[in-house]
């Protein structure tokens, strides 16, 4: 993609203008081309000096930086100025013919000749011009936005877009014209008091108020009732809108971040933007039980606004989690969820999901024999319960056939058997990993029931887990670190320490990939730690993968 670099804050304390554009060579790209230098910096901050016109501009602080005042190149800087034009106008040169005939015959460029070779170079990606300032004090801003309309590609120079029939597969282009059929697609949605918005990008055709469009992932079809140009908060509402415009309109239902409206007679899908999977999850409660329902209503209001977010109630803890790209992130969000939402909630650490299964293959058998008032109820059942290794849930089997063991009861042996896993046994958590057989049943046909068939088998696996022991399994997750070879050992180090199982490394260019497996309850705050050991270089994933044995004196912790 066509980009510029801004290098912004110099007048903050330690700014060095020389040491970034180092570190973009080192880290980003080596076709960074200064178009300008700046005229001091820290304090001292006042302007930039515009190489293709070889000019100051100086930007008034008492208007904050909107009044542009055009003056001489201060003198200690003519020399480092003729310097970096020489080396500006010579990439320049090199991205035309007739260019670099013109600049190997040592005849001057014109600046209009200059932003052309500079244009050509931005759009093959030969050239990254680089642009410096101060954004809060709107210095540095005006010229960083000419540059964007004399080197970056107007949406309608860009290629055809390429979508996919919903019905027949089909790949089809469209050319970024309003007389092409109208495609647009769905790029951000944001919670409004007055409406949902939904931001939409025109790649092809002209959207109108009014109009009806579907959308080919749901089916629906959805109403335009108002398009809007947004200006940071401020909108101004149009009848209509080409290609290449982005708008925002209200009036979408059934509409999400990534959809593609089009006409009902011309249907295409876009391809639709794929969002990183969520790397860290936070429990969150309102401070008051009145509050909850409104916490989830927004949470859900959240959600849709942000796709690198989401939300659940986890079904083992009953808390509700929340899931971002990081703890910065969520922190983010809670303070959003106070501000505009007026929620106050607390945030920590979620529980852990905790499973468990049993130590050994033993056989259990059970009785349940009661008098209920003036009835009888009997059952007896005989069990085989075993560790299954990386069964995910309880496999049940039945090795009864006898004709009285009827369906009913066998259902009945189901759901006690259910009933025990769930959390009836051993240290209370549900039981994965796990083989259950029904060996024999006793049946007394005046008085067996199904509850007598449920209770004695819930009774045997309670047995069986006394007799067998338990062990206790944690989640553990799959982690892929990607870091500087420098912080290599420091990485290892501390995922040692969290007891991750390190399985590879791999080498990614200058980075170092490590593979791991580690316990979720380690995992915790991990990104916060990975920052401070990398300098913030060092990045990661992480996704569930198992669950495996805690170590005994983890268990010791855990009680029945």
């Amino acid at each position: 993609v066509p980009r510029l670099i801004f290098v912004n804050k110099l007048d903050r304390l330690g700014a060095s203008p020389t040491r970034v554009l180092d570190m973009v060579a080192d880290r980003l790209t080596r076709n960074a081309v200064p178009v300008q230098v700046p005229i001091g910096v820290e304090s001292d901050h006042a302007g930039v000096v515009d190489l293709i016109e070889m000019k100051a501009l100086l930007f008034e602080e008492d208007s904050l930086g909107k009044d542009v005042v055009e003056g001489e190149i201060p003198e200690d800087l003519l020399e480092e100025c003729r310097e970096a034009r020489a080396f500006m106008v010579e990439r320049a040169a090199e991205q035309d013919e007739a260019l670099t005939e013109k600049f190997l015959m040592e005849e001057e460029l014109t600046p209009e000749e200059i932003r052309a070779g500079l244009r050509a170079g931005t759009l093959s990606r030969e050239i990254t011009p680089v642009f410096f300032g101060s954004a809060l004090k709107n210095k540095g801003v005006q010229p960083l936005l000419d540059g964007v309309l004399h080197y970056l590609p107007a949406p309608t120079e860009v290629d055809a877009v390429t979508g996919t029939h919903p019905k027949t597969g089909k790949t089809e282009d469209r050319k970024p014209s309003d007389d092409e059929p109208l495609c647009a697609l769905a790029f951000k949605t944001v919670s409004d008091k007055h409406g949902d918005l939904t931001f939409l990008r025109i790649y092809s055709g002209v959207l109108k108020e009014k109009v009806q469009l579907t959308n080919p992932r749901t089916g629906k079809v959805e109403r335009i009732t108002r398009i809007y140009l947004m200006h940071a908060n401020d909108r101004v509402q149009i009848p209509n809108a080409g290609a290449g415009f982005i708008v925002a309109v209200v009036g979408l239902r059934f509409t999400a971040t990534g959809d593609t409206l089009c006409p009902k007679h011309k249907p295409l899908v876009l391809e639709s933007m794929e969002f990183p999977d969520t790397v860290i999850s936070m429990a969150i409660e309102p401070k008051t039980i009145a509050d909850r329902d409104r916490l989830l209503d927004a949470l859900d209001r959240m959600a849709k606004d942000d796709p690198t977010f989401t939300t659940h109630q986890d079904e083992d803890t009953g808390q509700i989690i929340i899931s971002g790209m990081g703890e910065l992130h969520l922190e983010v969000l809670a303070h959003q969820l106070e501000r505009v939402h007026k929620i106050q909630a607390n945030i920590g650490k979620p529980r852990v999901a905790y499973r468990q299964t049993i130590g050994r293959e033993v056989t259990a058998e059970s009785t349940f024999e009661v008098e209920l008032g003036d009835k009888r109820q009997f059952a007896r059942v005989k069990l085989r319960v075993a560790p299954v290794e990386g069964e995910k849930k309880v496999a049940f089997a039945n090795g009864v056939s006898e004709k009285a063991f009827h369906h009913a009861f066998e259902e009945a042996v189901k759901s006690g058997v259910t009933s025990a896993a769930s959390g009836g046994v051993g240290y209370g958590y549900p039981a994965v990993q796990l083989g259950v057989m029904l060996l024999s049943v006793e049946i007394d046909p005046e008085c067996t029931t199904e509850g007598a068939f449920s209770a004695a088998t819930t009774n045997a696996m309670r047995d069986a887990f006394e007799e067998g022991g338990t062990v206790l399994l944690e989640p553990v997750m799959k982690a892929s670190v990607r870091t500087p070879e420098n912080y290599l050992g420091d990485v290892i180090g501390d995922l040692q320490k969290r007891r991750a199982d390190i399985s590879e490394i791999e080498t990614l260019s200058e980075l170092r990939v490590i593979t791991a497996r580690a316990p979720l309850a380690n995992m915790f705050g991990y990104s916060s730690v990975l920052r401070s050991l990398t300098q913030g270089r060092a990045d990661y994933a992480m996704e569930p993968d198992s669950y495996k044995p805690v170590p005994p004196e983890v268990a010791e912790k855990f009680t029945f």
